[in-house]
């Protein structure tokens, strides 16, 4: 008898392991206790499923396929309104191929924000200087609607834009944390803290936002300066061919390969839960 008590103990001691294990998985069999706790899903023991929340090339993306938390501030529309000028930045790749904006040059450093301020939204125009052709991006975003300071913009159904603001003067300077989610690509996602001035130039210190340990994490290594001066962004703007983004919705002129008449929003990361 003594030795089947211990044997249904042992049984017993295992189970509750395993159901402790089995509950720090997710129903693919990912472990999210990888991810540092704060990433943790709250509320629940049960962890949901990356191919719900983050479409069916979730595989190996759930620790980088939701925007990360930052500190961020209250914004106005109008209070950004007009012409900012791209200083310097650090971001990520990830493992993608090195995008257009590498290294940002000059025509590309203004950015100029026009805000819709009753649909809570905002059309943000660069010039994108993609040699032999130059583009003027128009990109709409939208605002959260209980965060002032982020903002959305769904390219298409596989690719979800996330911008914080984390630091504002209106007056002087911004600085915005980038989020770009590529769920159709395993792990293809990008990082990025971005330093704007109202000047040309930039007179002055901003204190760094996030530590060392949170850039090497989100693989922001790529730490550049951007020449303000040397040409003047206006010179560009008459040969630029406009290419506009807008939000949710598809621009077939930008269209370059064939699309599937099958794919759906519901088999991307979750809209419901975007923050």
């Amino acid at each position: 008898m003594m030795g089947q008590a211990s044997l249904l103990y042992i049984l017993a001691a295992g189970l509750a392991v395993g159901l402790a294990l089995a509950r720090g998985k997710t129903e693919e069999g990912e472990d999210f206790r990888t991810q540092p706790r704060d990433e943790w899903p709250a509320g629940s023991s049960a962890a949901p499923s990356p191919y719900i929340l983050y479409g069916p090339h979730g595989y190996k993306t759930y620790p980088h396929s939701r925007c990360q938390e930052v500190p961020t501030v209250d914004v106005a529309l109008d209070e950004i309104e007009g012409d900012w000028f791209l200083q310097e930045y650090v971001n990520s790749h990830d493992g993608k191929p090195t995008g257009a904006h590498q290294p940002y040059l000059c025509p590309e450093a203004r950015m100029s924000f026009n805000p819709n301020i009753t649909a809570k939204a905002m059309n943000v125009s660069q010039i994108s200087y993609e040699w032999p052709v130059t583009f003027l991006d128009v990109v709409e975003w939208t605002q959260h609607p209980k965060k002032s300071g982020v903002f959305f913009h769904e390219e298409n159904v596989f690719s979800l834009w996330t911008m914080k603001v984390m630091e504002l003067d209106a007056r002087k300077h911004m600085v915005i944390f980038l989020c770009i989610d590529y769920t159709i690509w395993p792990g293809w996602n990008h990082r990025g803290v971005y330093l704007l001035s109202r000047e040309q130039v930039f007179k002055g210190k901003i204190k760094r936002k996030l530590s060392n340990k949170a850039h090497r994490r989100m693989r922001m290594v790529f730490d550049r300066r951007v020449n303000t001066t040397s040409c003047n962004p206006d010179d560009y703007l008459s040969i630029a061919r406009e290419r506009w983004h807008p939000h949710k919705k598809i621009n077939k002129a930008l269209i370059r390969a064939p699309v599937s008449p099958y794919i759906s929003r519901k088999h991307r990361r979750n809209l419901n839960v975007l923050d």
